[in-house]
């Protein structure tokens, strides 16, 4: 059984809507979710968003959260600067309520896949093992944050945060840019066909390969 999208999907895909030209489109964080939440997504996407929120939310204190999201999402280390938002787990609360406004509208009830519902736990040496992979590229507090991830959360939402957290981390670097050795990113492809993964949600960082 596949999954029910072939791109990257749930909190990891949310990052990818705050670009450095998003306020122009949005007065508040939830607002910008809830402009992509658009009426003709697939309802599994949201319940995707809504089920790695309350993974967040519900295993992590909030500073870990908020440091997963900063070093996630293009200008994090802004993110939280602005007065809105205290930290990552108010955060998540929020992007809860957004997914559940958006579910409220549907007449139907829908519910995830088996192979959506896949968390990989079997993996968790795996993925921990990936996440060393980094251990001095990325930032001490983000390897921890991931590291915990995988055990309080899921593999799955760990490995996909990893995925997100490298070209971030690589863009940071410039000029130095973080690369990949092919080795390297034959572990992380390696370890998205196990967790049955769509085409491009590891290929998405296949251009950090150094050639």
């Amino acid at each position: 059984m596949d999954r029910s999208t072939e791109f990257t999907f749930g909190i990891p895909w949310v990052t990818s809507f705050f670009h450095q030209d998003w306020k122009l489109d949005a007065s508040t964080e939830a607002k910008a979710v809830a402009g992509e939440f658009v009426e003709e997504l697939d309802p599994e996407a949201v319940l995707l968003v809504r089920r790695d929120a309350r993974l967040l939310h519900e295993g992590l204190p909030a500073g870990q959260i908020t440091v997963l999201w900063e070093g996630c999402v293009e200008g994090g280390e802004y993110f939280f600067h602005c007065g809105r938002l205290t930290d990552g787990a108010e955060w998540m609360r929020q992007v809860i309520e957004v997914c559940d406004a958006w579910l409220a509208r549907r007449r139907d009830t829908v519910t995830l896949s088996e192979a959506d519902r896949y968390e990989g736990r079997e993996l968790t040496g795996q993925v921990r093992s990936a996440i060393e992979l980094f251990d001095g590229w990325l930032r001490r507090e983000m390897i921890e944050a991931l590291t915990e991830c995988v055990g309080r959360c899921t593999p799955d939402l760990a490995f996909r945060l990893l995925l997100r957290a490298l070209p971030r981390r690589s863009a940071a670097l410039s000029p130095h840019y973080l690369y990949l050795s092919k080795e390297q990113y034959a572990r992380l492809a390696s370890l998205g066909q196990e967790f049955r993964y769509g085409e491009y949600v590891v290929s998405d960082v296949k251009y950090l390969v150094d050639a």
